[in-house]
């Protein structure tokens, strides 16, 4: 007798047929009544745990699923004979869950199975040629951004890479969570670590570091190799010189130097020249399982553009769930040159931006968590030279006066350059220029005016903290006519977010049903209403633009568009969008960001980005309707404003 049935685990109707008395097994405790099975997709077997698909068993009441030729062994057990099925009993075991994902690889389909309840939990891969590996999962590497909103890439202790797929982004924040909170990535369900980030600049002007053993001048003044930072950024400019004996090149004698002052205690991530333009990125030996997606770019701003004596590195990293970004730049020189400086900015801003660099059409400015700006800007200081010189010798008063002619700060205000950047008044002196060996500004035919050229500046995410602790400069290092500078910044790394569904039956024995958690539809959203657009900018020969916005955010089921406004700098979408949430915890949620990007269609040609926008959802989750005023930033300048209402809507 063959009937038809849906089974929701399978996804279709499937063939099955009653076995009669023979098809009541014992098996692991539980009395199962067991069915013939047709399984088209590929899934686990609950008795042996190897890849099942084809001719299946499986029970009718709690669709305990088995090989065909499994069936022997469980009969043959017979430990477990006299007890019944906990599931048909009413009690719980006192087993955590097993969570499972069905995900798609560059292979075909494949299982992964998380068990907590070994020794040490284990991540077991099921691959269609029935091969099975299982790896700890304090090994397992986790990198979600740069991927696409369903892929997850995870690394292996054999430094191997998966790449898979999920079924929905929900999924694949699940999976991570799981991994995290298993491996003791994390403590509780969301959190954030305190980071210390040092970052330092030194235009080396073509000369050899101080010598580490026989100089008296010491770079470890400068590196701070004792004070137990995180994360270590160097940036130097003009870094051309010949290398010393056992170097290859100048820039492995300049970061092998750094990586021997720095000590054992920390390993170079990643490390990049433009020209005599390098930086080089360090970190502490025991946060290196918290970095992914490495990203390294470069853009030359010299000679009619195109010459890399100016210039910018540009590397970005994800720490834990915290997205940085660090740039090193050299821009143009001469105290008339302000306007090229500006133009050195937006266009390093432009060509460090794209594919790589976190979200394709986003620029670097506007979709990192923290972005840190250090270089020998170039900027100088408007006014006397001699009384310059007097006034730097003075003091805190004395550099108070002079940081009122200071042309970045000057531009800044005005915002023609650094938009939304900050920086500390420099309570130090002017670190350019200085005679070579000593600690004086040389009254020499070229008659610099002594200034900061060198600078470090820093940017960040509207709800994100940071402090900085220092900004100084370090007057014993004097090979260069430039002097050393260096800030301490104290940031708030984010936690991977551990939901309730992973949480609660991870941390305590709990019914196997709680694995049903993850299969809860999520029908929470935000209502977005009267979004328009104000003095946008003009991307078309007509003098207008075609405007439309889209929604992206790593707590979206799906990126979200309004409608097109057709020759508008000032349009009105009429579509009210629903953006339709990953998770409804309210504790993860309000920590988190939407991301607005407009964009200019075309017909004929890829629309063009125009600006972009983040929206804070922190005290806006209480129900009510939440006006917002947001400006668009645009390759680092203003590009209009987008207003609007925003409301939570729960489940």
């Amino acid at each position: 007798m063959r009937k038809n049935k849906k089974f929701p685990f399978t996804g279709g109707d499937e063939e099955w047929e009653p076995l009669g008395q023979k098809g009541m097994l014992l098996s692991r405790g539980r009395t199962h009544k067991f069915l013939r099975d047709f399984f088209r997709r590929p899934t686990w077997c609950d008795w042996c745990k190897g890849l099942l698909w084809g001719q299946v068993l499986r029970c009718v009441e709690c669709k305990y699923t088995i090989h065909r030729k499994c069936e022997e062994e469980i009969v043959k057990c017979s430990d477990n004979t006299k007890k019944m099925c906990r599931r048909q009993s009413g009690t719980e075991t006192s087993e955590r869950p097993m969570f499972r994902f069905k995900v798609r690889k560059s292979g075909g389909d494949a299982l992964l199975e998380i068990n907590p309840n070994l020794v040490v939990p284990m991540l077991i891969v099921y691959t269609l040629t029935r091969s099975k590996q299982l790896i700890p999962c304090t090994s397992v590497v986790i990198e979600k951004h740069g991927q696409g909103p369903r892929e997850l890439k995870f690394r292996l202790p054999d430094s191997t890479d998966h790449r898979v797929q999920f079924a929905t982004r929900r999924e694949r924040e699940q999976f991570a969570a799981c991994i995290s909170f298993l491996s003791n990535k994390v403590t509780k369900r969301v959190s954030s670590q305190p980071l210390r980030v040092w970052m330092g600049t030194w235009n080396m002007g073509e000369a050899p570091p101080p010598d580490l053993f026989s100089s008296n001048q010491r770079i470890s003044e400068w590196l701070r190799p004792d004070e137990n930072n995180d994360i270590i950024c160097v940036c130097v400019q003009e870094c051309v010189y010949k290398e010393r004996t056992g170097y290859k090149d100048c820039e492995d004698d300049w970061f092998r130097t750094v990586d021997t002052v720095l000590g054992p205690k920390y390993i170079k991530i990643c490390g990049y020249s433009l020209n005599w333009i390098r930086m080089v990125l360090f970190i502490r030996a025991d946060h290196r399982e918290h970095v992914s997606k490495v990203s390294v770019k470069k853009e030359a701003v010299g000679i009619a553009h195109v010459l890399a004596n100016k210039g910018a590195v540009c590397m970005m990293f994800t720490f834990r769930e915290s997205k940085l970004c660090f740039v090193g730049c050299h821009l143009n020189a001469h105290q008339d040159k302000v306007i090229r400086r500006n133009e050195d900015f937006f266009e390093i801003v432009n060509g460090c931006s794209g594919e790589g660099m976190g979200w394709k059409d986003f620029w670097i400015t506007n979709q990192f968590h923290h972005v840190f700006w250090a270089g020998d800007l170039n900027y100088r200081i408007d006014y006397d030279r001699q009384k310059v010189v007097e006034l730097s010798q003075q003091g805190p008063e004395g550099w108070n006066f002079l940081y009122k002619y200071d042309q970045l700060q000057h531009q800044m205000r005005k915002e023609t350059a650094f938009i939304d950047f900050n920086e500390s008044q420099p309570l130090f002196q002017p670190t350019y220029k200085y005679a070579r060996g000593k600690n004086i500004y040389p009254d020499d035919e070229k008659q610099r005016i002594p200034s900061w050229c060198d600078r470090i500046l820093w940017k960040a995410l509207s709800e994100e903290t940071v402090i900085q602790e220092e900004y100084t400069s370090v007057q014993t290092v004097m090979t260069s006519d430039h002097r050393p500078v260096y800030s301490l910044f104290r940031i708030d790394a984010r936690n991977q977010f551990v939901p309730d569904s992973v949480a609660d039956p991870l941390s305590t024995p709990a019914s196997s049903k709680t694995t049903e958690i993850w299969d809860k539809p999520v029908s929470a959203y935000l209502k977005i209403r009267q979004l328009a657009g104000h003095d946008l900018d003009s991307l078309d020969p007509n003098g207008f633009s075609d405007p439309y916005v889209v929604f992206v955010s790593p707590i979206l089921q799906n990126s979200y568009s309004t409608n097109v406004q057709v020759k508008t700098l000032h349009p009105q979408w009429e579509v009210e969008p629903e953006l339709r949430l990953n998770f409804d915890e309210l504790e993860y949620i309000e920590n988190e960001y939407i991301f607005l990007a407009v964009y200019d269609w075309d017909l004929t040609s890829q629309d063009d980005p125009l600006g972009q926008a983040h929206l804070s959802l922190k005290g806006l989750l209480d129900g009510n309707i939440h006006n917002f005023c947001i400006r668009a930033l645009g390759c680092g300048k203003v590009a209009g404003t987008l207003t609007g209402s925003i409301q939570y809507v729960p489940r």
